[in-house]
């Protein structure tokens, strides 16, 4: 395990977050747990947790105050059109990934974790900051008010 993610374990088991996100480029969507799938041989399957209702509502909280998320006239930024998906999906629904944070948040520190893909460009260029930080403001505020 990196050093980093030895330290990040460390502090949520320090302290009881009850809400995370992480913040991810390269797409635009809010996937929420479980990341991986049930089925060792599926690549692809919705895998809902427990508490699926309540992170569909915290997934749904950032992705329509979000100004391109839900956005159905908005140009696609790879092949998967998440405005279909009111911006949201289940991970192992669009991509399985074994031992995912959010994953990790949920099982073993009761902490509801979001990934949020904010952007189509995984590095835009820094004259674009200030448009992608008023692309996602309103939806982080939200999503903290949950």
């Amino acid at each position: 395990v990196a050093v980093e993610t030895r330290a990040l374990v460390s502090w949520m088991e320090k302290i009881p977050f009850a809400l995370g996100g992480n913040l991810q480029g390269g797409e635009l969507v809010v996937t929420f747990p479980f990341d991986r799938t049930r089925s060792v041989t599926a690549l692809r399957e919705a895998t809902p947790t427990a508490d699926d209702h309540v992170f569909r509502w915290l997934a749904f909280s950032y992705a329509s105050t979000h100004r391109l998320m839900t956005d159905a006239s908005r140009r696609v930024c790879h092949t998967d059109d998440f405005a279909k998906e009111d911006g949201t999906i289940n991970g192992a629904s669009w991509h399985t990934a074994a031992g995912s944070m959010n994953d990790f948040s949920y099982l073993h520190t009761n902490c509801f974790e979001l990934s949020m893909y904010v952007g189509c460009d995984k590095f835009p260029h820094e004259t674009e900051l200030p448009e992608e930080w008023e692309n996602n403001r309103e939806s982080l505020l939200v999503f903290m008010e949950q």
